[in-house]
This record gives structure tokens, sequence and C-alpha cells, in this order.
């Protein structure tokens, strides 16, 4: 299964969402960990913005992008969410 696998460039692609998960997480005050993990979610759900997120960071990415992502989360009062869910409680909200 690894056999397809270029490594030198999945450690490229790697360092390059650690440096973007590092400046926005200092410039928004956020978890650098918890960001690059919330970019892996969204990029792996929309593998179309893979590239302009890789050249130009998260500016180039939808402004909820958590929302939008593969990966559950927990929130600040420790319930996991799902993106999915929590797009469709923020529609809702939206819509009242």
């Amino acid at each position: 299964m690894t056999e397809d696998i270029d490594f030198e460039a999945a450690h490229v692609i790697i360092e390059r969402i650690a440096k973007i998960a590092e400046m926005f997480a200092g410039q928004a005050g956020v978890g650098g960990m918890e960001t690059a993990g919330s970019l892996i979610s969204y990029l792996a759900e929309n593998p179309r913005d893979i590239e302009p997120c890789l050249r130009f960071g998260v500016f180039e990415i939808p402004t909820d992008w958590h929302m939008h992502g593969r990966l559950s989360w927990h929130g600040k009062d420790g319930k996991v969410f799902w993106p999915a869910e929590a797009l469709r409680a923020r529609q809702a909200k939206a819509a009242a």
C-alpha cells in the first residue's frame, strides 16, 4: 500500500501545511496543531483547494473551512462536533 507514496513529496507537503498552520495560528491566537488538523480535514474533503492553499495559505479557502472538512473536533464544551452537523446548525440558525 505504501509503494505508491512519494515520501519526499509527502514531507514537503506536510512541512508546508505545518508552516501555514503556524502562521495562521500565530496571527489568530489559536493552536497550531488544531489548525493543521483542521486544514488536513478541509483539504481531504476539498482536494481542488490543495494547490491554492499550499501556494497562498488559508486565505485562499472559505473562511468557515473548519465546517467543510471530513474530521470531527472537540468543542470548548468537550462535545464532539462533525462538520456536516455544525454546518447544518449554522445554516438553520441563520435562517431563523
